[in-house]
C-alpha cells in the first residue's frame, strides 16, 4: 500500500504540474498588466489631487499665522479695540486652509497618521476650560510668550487647545468675525502661538508627500525653526508620495496595487467617519446624551456642513481625479474589472454630497433631522458599501473598518 501510494501521489503531481503548465506565466502576465495599469492612476492622485490640496492649505495656513501675528500687535497697541477686519481677514484664511485640510482626509494615511498631525491640528471639541486655566496661568503664558519668539512646536499635552477649532473658537461667533477687544493680549498670544503651530504642521505636511527639499525656501526655513524638518525627511528625496508612485520592497507599500488599495481604504475611513460619527454621533444621541448631542465639528464658524462636503469631496478627488484633464485615474481601472461598481461608486458620491447640502446649517440645530438621518445612511452605509464593492473588485477582498 506504501508503494502503491507513492506511486499514486507521483501520478497525481504529474497530472496537476501538466495542468498548471501555463497558470503561473498567465499570473505574471495578468499580475503586469494591472501593476501597469495601477502605475499610471498614482501619478494623477499624488501630483494632482494629494500635493496641490497640501500645497494649498499650508500656504492659506501661512496666510492666518500672519494675519494672527497683525491681531496680536493690534491688541497689544489697544486690548480695547473694536476693529474686526483684521479677524475678518484671518477668518477668510482659516476658511481657505481649513477646506483643503477637510478636502484632504480621504488620504489621512501616511504622514497625517506617522508624524501624527491628526489629530494635532484637528482635535475637537474645543477644550474652553483648559484655555481659561491657560490664559491664568502667568508662568505658563510666559512659555507660551516664549514659544511664539522661538517658533516652538506645540505637543500633545496641549490637545484639545490647538489646531483649527482653536483658532475658530476666537474667530468666529455664529459664522461671523470677533472684534479684537473681545479677547485679552494674552488670549491673542496663546492663539498666535496656535497658528504658527497649525502653520507648521500644515507645510509639514506638504513637506512629507513631496520631499523637503521640493517645498519653498521660505517653508524650508520655518519646519527648520520649528525643529521639524527632520521628519519630512524620514521619506524618500521625493517623500512619502514617491512610495505611491514607484513602490518597492522596503517602502510603505510593495506594489501598486498594495498603494492603489490604500487609496480606497483611506476613501472608506472617512466615509464612515463623515457618516456614522461626524453626523452620526449627534443625530442618533439620547436625550439624555450631552457628550454625543453636542458632537458638533466647526459649531462657531458654521462650518459644519461645508465640513462634511468637503470630505466627500476628498473621495471625488481620490477616486474621479481633482483636474479636468486627469485620465488615467482608479475609477477608470475599475471599469475595466467591474463596471458596475465603478458606476454605483459615482452615484453614491452624487447622492452623499446632496445629502449633505441638503441638512440645514447650523448642524447642531439639524443634527437630529430627517436631512441628518438620510445623510447618515446615504454616507455612512450607501457610500461606504459602494466603496468597499470598489475595494473588492481592486484585491478580491473586503475592507473591515477598524472600530474607534
Amino acid at each position: 500500500m506504501k508503494k502503491a501510494l507513492n506511486l499514486t501521489l507521483i501520478a497525481l503531481m504529474g497530472i496537476a504540474l501538466t495542468g498548471c503548465k501555463d497558470s503561473p506565466t498567465t499570473d505574471v502576465e495578468e499580475t503586469s498588466k494591472k501593476e501597469d495599469a495601477l502605475q499610471k492612476v498614482m501619478t494623477p492622485y499624488v501630483h494632482h489631487a494629494v500635493i496641490p490640496v497640501y500645497e494649498g492649505m499650508a500656504d492659506a495656513a501661512m496666510q492666518l499665522a500672519d494675519d494672527m501675528g497683525k491681531i496680536l500687535a493690534a491688541s497689544t497697541a489697544n486690548p480695547a479695540s473694536e476693529d474686526s477686519m483684521l479677524i475678518h481677514e484671518a477668518c477668510e484664511h482659516w476658511t481657505a486652509s481649513r477646506m483643503y485640510w477637510e478636502r484632504s482626509e480621504a488620504w489621512l494615511y501616511g504622514p497625517a497618521d506617522f508624524e501624527g498631525i491628526d489629530p494635532h491640528i484637528d482635535s475637537w471639541p474645543f477644550d474652553k476650560t483648559g484655555f481659561d486655566d491657560v490664559i491664568a496661568d502667568a508662568a505658563e503664558m510666559k512659555k507660551y510668550a516664549e514659544a511664539l519668539q522661538n517658533n516652538t512646536t506645540l505637543d500633545e499635552e496641549e490637545y484639545g487647545l490647538l489646531g483649527y477649532h482653536a483658532l475658530e473658537y476666537v474667530l468666529f461667533t455664529e459664522g461671523k468675525a470677533h472684534k479684537v477687544n473681545d479677547f485679552t493680549t494674552d488670549q491673542w498670544t496663546f492663539m498666535a502661538v496656535v497658528a504658527n503651530d497649525l502653520r507648521n504642521q500644515a507645510i509639514l505636511l506638504e513637506a512629507c508627500w513631496r520631499g523637503l527639499n521640493n517645498v519653498t525656501s521660505a517653508k524650508q526655513a520655518l519646519l527648520r525653526s520649528a525643529g521639524i524638518d527632520n521628519a519630512a525627511m524620514r521619506y524618500s528625496a521625493n517623500g512619502f508620495g514617491e512610495y505611491m508612485t514607484k513602490p518597492d520592497e522596503g517602502r510603505t507599500f510593495a506594489t501598486y496595487e498594495a498603494a492603489a488599495a490604500q487609496l480606497i481604504e483611506g476613501c472608506i475611513d472617512i466615509a464612515n467617519e463623515v457618516g456614522n460619527i461626524k453626523i452620526g454621533t449627534a443625530c442618533f444621541a439620547s436625550a439624555d446624551n450631552d457628550a454625543d448631542r453636542n458632537y458638533i465639528e466647526s459649531p462657531y464658524s458654521l462650518h459644519s456642513i461645508r465640513d462634511f462636503a468637503d470630505n466627500i469631496v476628498s473621495i471625488d478627488y481620490a477616486c474621479f481625479g481633482a483636474q479636468k484633464d486627469d485620465a488615467n485615474l482608479i475609477d477608470n481601472y475599475i471599469k475595466q474589472v467591474d463596471e458596475k461598481a465603478a458606476n454605483n461608486l459615482r452615484d453614491a458620491i452624487d447622492k452623499s454630497y446632496a445629502a449633505i447640502k441638503a441638512i440645514p446649517e447650523p448642524f447642531y440645530e439639524n443634527a437630529q433631522s430627517e436631512a441628518a438621518q438620510q445623510a447618515v445612511a446615504a454616507v455612512g452605509t450607501d457610500l461606504v458599501n459602494a466603496l468597499n464593492a470598489v475595494h473588492k473588485a481592486l484585491t478580491g477582498i473586503e475592507y473591515e473598518i477598524e472600530e474607534e
